[in-house]
C-alpha cells in the first residue's frame, strides 16, 4: 500500500506539474498574441480562466492564476520602499509588479517602470523617462511631469483655505515695485560687487534648521552684518532667509518635517528664527522650504508654522515672504504641491517669492512664457493680489548650473543671447534682452522680481543683468 499510494502521489504531482506548466504556456502565447492584437487567443485564456475561477494577475513578464487582488487598491509601501531603498543586503524590495498593469494607472513603489510608461500620482499624470522602482514621481528627475489628470488640483486636506484676502495691505509700502535679490552666505568676498541702490530687498541665505527645531549658526555672520548694513544704507531691507533645497547635499525637506512634528517643536522652531532675525537686525523673514506637499501632513505643519511666524513677526513690524514653488510647469500645466500653500499661509505673508525657474534643463529651464504662466497661476489661480506676486529670474545657466558672469568669461557675447554653447556643452540662461522683458511684464502684472541669485551676475555693468533690471523698473 506504501509502495501504491507513493507512486499515486508522483503521479499526481507530475499530472499537477504539467498543468501548471500549459496554463504557464497558454499565459504566455496569451501576453503575446494580445500585444499583436489576437482575439482569439484572448478568448481561449478568458475561457480557461473562467473554468478555474481564478483571475489571472501580472508577475513579471507573464501571467498566472493569483487571488485576483491586484495592484489598483494596494497599499502605499513604506516610506523605505517609496525612497527605492534597497535591503540590508542590496536586494531590492519585494512583490515586484509588472509596470504594465500600472500603465496610466495608480504609481506603486513595489513596480517597476521603465522608460515611456506612465501613471497617475496625487492627480497628476507621469512618464519614466528610464528604469525605476520606489521612486516617488513627484520627487524624483525619472519622472516627467506630463500635467494634471482631471480638473483643478485639490487643496490640502485638513488645512484652512479661507479666501484670498485681496484688501489693501498691511504696509502699504509693499504695494510700490519690489525688487529682491538673494545673497548666498557661501560668497563673503562678493558683497562689493552688489549694487544694493537697484534692489528693495535683499535676502541672506541661509539660516539651516536642524530636527528639533533649532537653527545653526549662520557660516559667515560677518558677512550678513555688512549685507544688512549696506542694503539700509541704500533704503533697503534685509531678510533672514530660512532653509534652502539641501545642506551639505542632504535635502532639507526632512529636516523642516522633523522640526515641526509637533506643536511643542513648532513653537520652538518659531522662537529660535525670530531670535535670530532680532539677533542680527534682520527686517524680516523669507521661508524657504522646499517644498512643503500635498499629500500627507506637510501642508499643515507648514501652516501652523508659518501663521505662527506671521503673529509673531508682525507684532514686531516685521516682514514674512516666502519662497514658492512655480506655480506651473514649463508645459503650463498646474504644478500640483504648489497648493500646499493654503490661503491661510499667503494671506498671512508680505508677499511671495516665485521661483519661476528650474522648469527643466535646456530651453525649458525659465523662458518667457514660463514665466507668464506662473504669474497667471499665483494671480489668476489663486486670487493673490498682484503687488504680493514677486516673479523670480534666474542668474544661471541649466544644465551647467554656471552663473550668467561666469559664462560671459569665457562667452563674451552671451548677453545679447538666451542659449550659447559654453564648454562644449548647449546651455540656457536668461540675457539681458529676456531679463529686461521680464522685468516689463513683472512691472506691468506684478508686484516685483527677484534674483536667484546676485553673486551670478557680471561686474561688468553694461552687460549686468542686475543693472538691466534697474534700468526697466525706473
Amino acid at each position: 500500500m506504501e509502495r501504491k499510494g507513493h507512486i499515486l502521489w508522483m503521479i499526481g504531482g507530475f499530472m499537477l506539474g504539467v498543468a501548471v506548466t500549459a496554463s504557464l504556456c497558454i499565459a504566455i502565447v496569451f501576453r503575446q498574441n494580445t500585444r499583436q492584437g489576437n482575439p482569439e487567443e484572448q478568448e481561449k485564456v478568458e475561457e480557461i480562466q473562467a473554468e478555474s475561477g481564478e483571475e489571472m494577475q501580472e508577475v513579471g513578464d507573464i501571467r498566472v492564476a493569483g487571488d485576483g487582488t491586484g495592484t489598483e487598491n494596494a497599499e502605499p509601501a513604506s516610506e523605505k520602499q517609496q525612497n527605492g531603498a534597497s535591503g540590508e543586503n542590496g536586494e531590492q524590495p519585494g512583490n515586484v509588479i509588472a509596470a504594465e498593469t500600472l500603465s496610466a494607472g495608480e504609481w506603486s513603489a513595489e513596480a517597476v517602470y521603465t522608460g515611456g510608461e506612465t501613471v497617475s500620482y496625487n492627480g497628476r499624470l507621469y512618464r519614466a523617462k528610464w528604469w525605476t522602482q520606489g521612486e516617488k514621481p513627484d520627487s524624483s528627475d525619472v519622472w516627467e511631469d506630463l500635467g494634471i489628470l482631471d480638473g483643478e488640483p485639490v487643496q490640502p486636506a485638513g488645512t484652512a483655505n479661507v479666501p484670498v484676502d485681496a484688501s489693501a495691505p498691511r504696509n502699504t509700502e509693499l504695494t510700490d515695485f519690489k525688487v529682491v535679490g538673494y545673497y548666498p552666505g557661501w560668497e563673503p568676498d562678493k558683497l562689493q560687487f552688489v549694487d544694493f541702490s537697484v534692489l528693495t530687498h535683499v535676502c541672506y541665505a541661509f539660516a539651516i534648521p536642524t530636527a528639533d527645531g533649532g537653527l545653526r549658526e549662520l557660516e559667515n555672520p560677518e558677512t550678513a552684518k555688512t549685507l544688512i548694513a549696506s542694503a539700509h544704507a541704500n533704503g533697503a531691507k534685509a531678510l533672514l532667509s530660512v532653509g534652502g533645497w539641501s545642506y551639505n547635499d542632504t535635502p532639507l525637506e526632512g529636516t523642516f518635517m522633523e522640526a515641526t512634528s509637533s506643536d511643542a517643536k513648532i513653537g520652538k522652531f518659531a522662537e529660535n528664527i525670530i531670535a535670530m532675525c532680532e539677533k542680527y537686525g534682520f527686517d524680516g523673514v523669507d521661508m524657504d522650504w522646499e517644498h512643503p506637499r500635498v499629500d500627507g501632513s506637510s501642508a499643515k505643519q507648514y501652516e501652523t508654522l508659518m501663521l505662527m511666524l506671521a503673529e509673531k513677526l508682525h507684532a514686531s513690524d516685521k516682514l514674512l515672504t516666502a519662497a514658492v514653488l512655480s506655480g506651473a510647469t514649463a508645459d503650463g500645466n498646474i504644478y500640483y504641491d504648489a497648493a500646499a500653500q493654503t490661503n491661510a499661509v499667503l494671506n498671512a505673508l508680505d508677499f511671495i517669492n516665485v521661483m519661476a525657474y528650474d522648469g527643466g534643463d535646456g530651453e525649458r529651464h525659465s523662458p518667457y512664457d514660463f514665466t507668464v504662466d506662473c504669474g497667471d497661476y499665483w494671480t489668476k489661480k489663486r486670487g493673490m493680489p498682484a503687488y504680493k506676486v514677486v516673479m523670480g529670474v534666474p542668474f544661471y545657466a541649466r544644465p551647467s548650473w554656471a552663473g550668467y558672469g561666469t559664462i560671459l568669461e569665457s562667452v563674451p557675447d552671451a548677453y545679447a543671447a538666451d542659449h550659447v554653447t559654453y564648454n562644449g556643452m548647449e546651455v540656457y540662461y536668461n540675457g539681458q534682452e529676456t531679463i529686461a522683458k521680464k522685468t516689463d511684464y513683472a512691472r506691468e502684472n506684478l508686484g516685483g522680481i527677484m534674483i536667484w541669485e546676485l553673486t551670478q551676475d557680471t561686474a561688468d555693468g553694461g552687460k549686468s543683468l542686475l543693472q538691466t533690471i534697474g534700468e526697466n523698473v525706473d
